[in-house]
């Protein structure tokens, strides 16, 4: 193999450590920044949990199976927790607000409805 000289006929200019330095801040808060908005996307995102709670919520009322009218309490249903508060709206003998809340295994609210109920009869 010939080998040949490699003639430079002048400086070669190279980064300088400041540079460098001053890149990788640039880069280290862009990818902060990224990482920061996909964190809020996807904890404000509906999952598939909530989604789930929902539905099971939006089916309690419909069926009212599990909705009793005289006590607040709660149950299990699919493994998720619902409470079931009454409370009777101000200066409407003839209304109760219904308010469903169900909670996940580690006890977080997942989903709440809240419901205005007639009564049919008025309890003296």
């Amino acid at each position: 193999m010939a080998r040949g000289k490699i003639k430079i006929h002048g400086k070669l200019t190279a980064s300088t450590i400041l540079e460098v330095v001053v890149s990788m801040v640039i880069i280290i808060l862009v990818f902060g920044t990224a990482m920061m908005i996909f964190t809020n996307v996807t904890k404000l995102s509906l999952s598939v949990k909530k989604l789930r709670a929902q539905a099971i919520l939006q089916e309690v009322l419909l069926q009212g199976t599990s909705i009793n009218e005289d006590k607040s309490g709660s149950s299990q249903v699919d493994g998720f927790r619902i409470e079931q508060q009454l409370k009777p709206v101000e200066n409407e003998p003839k209304l109760t607000e219904l308010t469903l809340t169900i909670f996940d295994d580690n006890q977080e609210q997942v989903a709440q409805v809240q419901q205005i109920i007639v009564k049919d009869h008025v309890s003296n």
